[in-house]
């Protein structure tokens, strides 16, 4: 394991939000909402040790090469818009985040799911079902458009549980040396707890129960040609998976890493995508930043070239 999948393996609590707009609301407002100014006050909150926000393109069924008895494609008016992947390190960190911010403070963030929000389920992964197994990209914080293709893998099972599960992990598994996959992380989700929620404020607008997921698999290859075959490093896949939507990723921002929050966590994506593009690292530089905005600053993570 490098050291970019270790650090992602120190959270043991993943808490997955799979998000659907309103549909009055037009879809690339909604996302520059959410990106730019939802994600940078969720960034701000305790306990976080990873935050990564994935946006996608509508659902491609021909990234691999047909398997009978899984489905590939996805109904326009199913797909998801959005992903929002909050990583904590234990069960103090989240504990930490949900005494974050003060009472009085919360209800102007959630007001956001009112505001936006049609559905949204929000899955756990805990321990090992949360685990990267392989990340050659790199960058440990990527941002914006990403540097080789990626995509967003949810999966729906056919059979118990625990078969789905162990065919998951042989197969992700077996993708560690595989030379197209740059990137394999898989999570293994809980049945959700809408009770949880609610009684944590938020507001419950989950899918109906034939659209939740069982399973998320981060997947970045070399070239999308060269995906065809993948899901044939494990064979019998078919008997325990009833469905793969592969949905392309458009944007994927990290906004807090290793426990801090990152550039484009505080300023945002805007100013971070600005900064870099013109190399203004002057602007990134510690003292500014933590005159800016205080302690939450110090020792945040800055981008390459930034003032450290």
């Amino acid at each position: 394991m490098n050291d970019l999948a270790a650090i992602e393996n120190r959270s043991t609590i993943c808490r997955v939000t799979c998000g659907w707009k309103k549909e009055s609301l037009p879809l690339e407002v909604v996302r520059r909402y959410w990106r730019d100014v939802h994600s940078p006050s969720i960034a701000r909150r305790d306990g976080i040790h990873d935050y990564r926000h994935f946006q996608y393109d509508p659902v491609v069924s021909d990234l691999f090469a047909p398997v009978a008895g899984i489905t590939f494609a996805c109904p326009q008016n199913e797909q998801l818009m959005w992903t929002s992947d909050v990583r904590y390190r234990d069960e103090a960190g989240l504990e930490a985040f949900g005494k974050s911010p003060p009472r009085d403070v919360l209800p102007g963030i959630l007001g956001d799911i009112d505001l936006i929000v049609d559905q949204s389920t929000t899955y756990k992964a805990l321990g090992t079902n949360a685990w990267t197994y392989k990340d050659a990209t790199g960058i440990a914080m990527p941002q914006g458009l990403p540097a080789s293709p990626t995509y967003q893998l949810f999966l729906r099972q056919k059979g118990d549980e625990a078969s789905f599960r162990a065919a998951l992990r042989a197969l992700v598994e077996s993708w560690q040396n595989h030379p197209a996959v740059i990137r394999a992380r898989l999570s293994l989700f809980d049945v959700p707890d809408m009770e949880a929620e609610r009684k944590a404020g938020y507001p419950v607008k989950t899918h109906p129960v034939e659209r939740q997921y069982q399973a998320w698999i981060d997947l970045v290859v070399t070239d999308p040609a060269n995906a065809a075959h993948l899901l044939g490093t494990a064979p019998g896949l078919a008997d325990h998976v009833h469905t793969i939507h592969a949905y392309p990723v458009t944007t994927l921002c990290t906004f807090n890493y290793d426990g801090r929050p990152t550039l484009a966590g505080l300023r945002g994506f805007p100013a971070w995508d600005a900064l870099t593009s013109l190399g203004g690292y002057h602007q990134a530089a510690p003292e500014i930043l933590e005159w800016m905005y205080g302690d939450v600053a110090k020792d945040v993570t800055l981008p390459q070239g930034a003032a450290q």
